[in-house]
């Protein structure tokens, strides 16, 4: 076996290059990362709001079945054009109206149609409540966070955000700023 050394033309400027090279590439690389970076908003929420991180892990639960029903019910008096009546989704199986084993586990809540598509529910056990405003392709979803809030009873067809902050009900605020939303 025949070795033989290989000297460098430049005495060892080749690693200098290289090492300058990689100084530059992670200076820029540097220099450019806080401009890559995607904007984060603060979501504030008014007096009368609550943001959905900060609610128990039982009123997610909720909030989670009433997100899923607002669906359902908005697809079915999409096609019906009618609103559903608490008995009949009751019939459908469609959580939190139905009364089984979640329904006792999340506070046996009373349904009531207080108007079309906005539903109320009031808890046996903790005297607080769930409204449900399904009037609008987006979910709308109101708490009795303490059991103060006073039952709503509608004047019109059209339930006002001012009548819910009035009666002590508290909006639920979901993830992004685009969700937030004040009806009248």
């Amino acid at each position: 076996m025949i070795i033989q050394p290989v000297i460098s033309e430049n005495s060892g400027q080749e690693g200098r290059w290289i090492a300058f090279l990689c100084v530059i590439i992670v200076s820029i690389g540097a220099l450019l990362l806080p401009q890559n970076q995607a904007p984060h908003e603060h979501v504030s929420v008014d007096s009368h709001q609550i943001s959905i991180s900060d609610l128990s892990v039982q009123r997610l639960s909720m909030i989670a079945d009433l997100r899923l029903a607002h669906e359902e019910v908005r697809a079915l008096y999409d096609d019906t054009a009618t609103w559903q009546s608490i008995t009949q989704l009751a019939e459908d199986w469609l959580a939190p109206f139905v009364q089984d084993k979640s329904w006792e586990h999340q506070g046996r809540h009373h349904w009531l149609q207080i108007g079309n598509g906005i539903y109320q529910g009031r808890s046996e056990q903790s005297g607080g409540g769930y409204i449900l405003n399904s009037q609008h392709r987006e979910v709308d979803v109101w708490l009795d966070l303490n059991g103060e809030a006073t039952s709503i009873e509608m004047k019109n067809a059209v339930l006002s955000a001012q009548d819910l902050v009035a009666a002590g009900w508290t909006q639920v605020v979901f993830s992004t700023k685009n969700d937030i939303h004040h009806r009248d």
